[in-house]
Order: C-alpha cells, then sequence, then structure tokens
C-alpha cells in the first residue's frame, strides 16, 4: 500500500508540471504587464519589495499545502497570526521579557492555537473549516480584548533585523521564507509524511487501512500550521515596528488564493508546494504593482475574489 502511495505522488506530481509552466508564463506576464505601467516596477528596490511582502503569505501558505492537500482547511491562520503578533508585543512592552524570550513565547502561541485547532478536528472529528471559522472569530476577539484597539510599537533595533534587514545583499526574511520552502518541499516530495500527506486527501480509507495513523499526521499538520502563523506575525511586527488589533485581518485569503492558484485541489489529493509557491508570486506582483498603478484597495480584493473562483472552477471534484 506504502509503494501504492508513493506512486500516486509522482503521478500527481507529474499532472502538476504542466500547470506550473502555465503560472511561470502567467508570472511573467504580469511582470511585462507592469513594467510597461511603471517605471519603478523592475528595480532592484521594487523586486527586493515584492520580496520582503510576500514573507508573511509565503510563511503561512507552506503549511497551508499540507492542510489543503491532506483534505482539511484552516480559515483562523490570520486570527493566529495577529494574536501572535499582539502577544509579542505585549510580553515585550508590557511584561518587560527580552525581545527573543518574547518572540519564542509569541511562536508558542501560535503553536498552542494550532494544537487546538488540531485537537478538536483531528481527536474530536470535528470538521475542519467550522472549527477554524470558530476560531478565527474567537480569537480576533481575544485580540481586541487585550489591545483594546490600540497599536503596539517600541522594539529594540536588533529585532528589526528578522523584517528589515538583509544577508549577502538580499532581504534576510526573504532568505528565511525560501529555506523553509526548500525544507518542506524535500519532506512533501521525498518523505513518508509527504506521502501519508497526499494519501490523507486521496483515499483516507487507504491509509488508515494501511496501518498508518492518520490522525496523528492531521495533527502534526494542523499544529504546524498555527506554529508557522505564530511566525508570520513575528516577522510582520519586525517589518511594520508595530502589532495592530487588525494584524493578519484577511490574510488567509490570500493565503489560500495562493495555494488554490499554484494547483493545490480544493477538496485535497492532489498540489505542489512549487505551485504555492508561483502562486505566493503572483498575488505579491498583482498587489505591488496595482499599487504603483494607484488602484483601490477595495477594487484589489475584487481581483483577488475573482482568482479564487478562477482557481476553484478549474478543479473537478
Amino acid at each position: 500500500m506504502i509503494t501504492a502511495l508513493r506512486q500516486k505522488t509522482n503521478i500527481l506530481s507529474s499532472l502538476v508540471s504542466n500547470q506550473i509552466f502555465i503560472l511561470v508564463v502567467l508570472l511573467f506576464v504580469l511582470c511585462a504587464f507592469f513594467n510597461t505601467q511603471s517605471p519603478y516596477f523592475l528595480t532592484q528596490g521594487n523586486v527586493f519589495n515584492i520580496s520582503t511582502q510576500i514573507v508573511e503569505i509565503g510563511l503561512i501558505a507552506i503549511p497551508m499545502t499540507y492542510v489543503i492537500i491532506s483534505g482539511n482547511m484552516d480559515l483562523s491562520v490570520g486570527s493566529i497570526m495577529g494574536l501572535s503578533a499582539v502577544a509579542l508585543g505585549m510580553f515585550h512592552n508590557m511584561a518587560g521579557l527580552n525581545i527573543w524570550l518574547s518572540v519564542l513565547l509569541a511562536l508558542l502561541v501560535g503553536l498552542l492555537c494550532g494544537t487546538f485547532n488540531a485537537f478538536l478536528i483531528s481527536k474530536l472529528k470535528m470538521q475542519a473549516i467550522v472549527v477554524t471559522i470558530g476560531s478565527m472569530v474567537m480569537l480576533r476577539g481575544v485580540i481586541y480584548v487585550l489591545t483594546e484597539g490600540r497599536p503596539i510599537s517600541g522594539y529594540p533595533s536588533e529585532f528589526y533585523f528578522l523584517g528589515q534587514g538583509q544577508l549577502l545583499g538580499v532581504p534576510f526574511n526573504t532568505l528565511i521564507l525560501v529555506g523553509f520552502f526548500l525544507l518542506a518541499y524535500y519532506i512533501i516530495r521525498f518523505t513518508r509524511f509527504g506521502r501519508y500527506t497526499y494519501g490523507l486527501g486521496n483515499n483516507e480509507d487507504a491509509v488508515y487501512y494501511s496501518g498508518i495513523n492518520q490522525t496523528n499526521v492531521r495533527f502534526t499538520i494542523l499544529t504546524i500550521n498555527g506554529l508557522f502563523a505564530g511566525l508570520a506575525g513575528v516577522f510582520l511586527v519586525s517589518r511594520l515596528a508595530t502589532a495592530e488589533a487588525t494584524t493578519g485581518n484577511g490574510i488567509e485569503l490570500s493565503v489560500i488564493t495562493a495555494v488554490l492558484i499554484g494547483g493545490t485541489h480544493i477538496f485535497g489529493g492532489r498540489g505542489s508546494l512549487g505551485g504555492t509557491m508561483i502562486g505566493v508570486l503572483i498575488i505579491g506582483v498583482l498587489n505591488n504593482g496595482l499599487n504603483l498603478m494607484g488602484v483601490s484597495s477595495l477594487f484589489q480584493m475584487v481581483i483577488l475574489g475573482l482568482f479564487i473562483l478562477i482557481a476553484v472552477s478549474r478543479q473537478k471534484s
């Protein structure tokens, strides 16, 4: 049975290769178009801007790809991201803790939120979309209670290196995103855990009768998803130098759009991290190019919604 899962994973990987090629062409077309609209689009400074602006979306989209491939969904990542960001500010600015200890505690907040979702979904067998909608609303309420709607700012200069610094002339947060992508790609492409992830989305019964503990696999995926949402919150605070009650609000839509554009099937069982990262780049290029053109953020939401509809309409159950 394990061999069958491995073979099916290889077949699915070959199926998405053509779609990835189409996505790369689309990305180049978008870049060419926006370059004709603004002389600043393809400058080194703006390319670095795009690479830093997509980091938080990318950090969440990586584990979200695992989540959706396994046949689940997590709509609470924006609220987990926001709560982790606010927790970081409160631990450091209000409790007076060391900034790096505060970072670890903020990551722990994200991990615990992911664990909470994972327990309800994998152990108590509750519907993922229902659980995460509830978590999304509940955690956003907690954020407003903790902050009373006020931003939290004022961090030591060394902390800003995470979101604003450069290493060897490349934004540090971009390098971190690339590193996590390569690690996640290796895991899902070449390890048993990756095959189990595809197996959950393809045929959960087959996974069960193969002697694989699908509950633990699902629990691990959802827990890590919460951890990475917390990590994204930390990087966003470092980049913007503030945490607000609205931090992370709506980012789940950009993340899910990037994953679906990248070819991951909304019902699970098919997808690729390579496609997801191209989807993240497309979202980043769109947002940046439309901003340079002076397009309203409200109209950008309309475009994002259209991309979701297009991505889903191309999929078959």
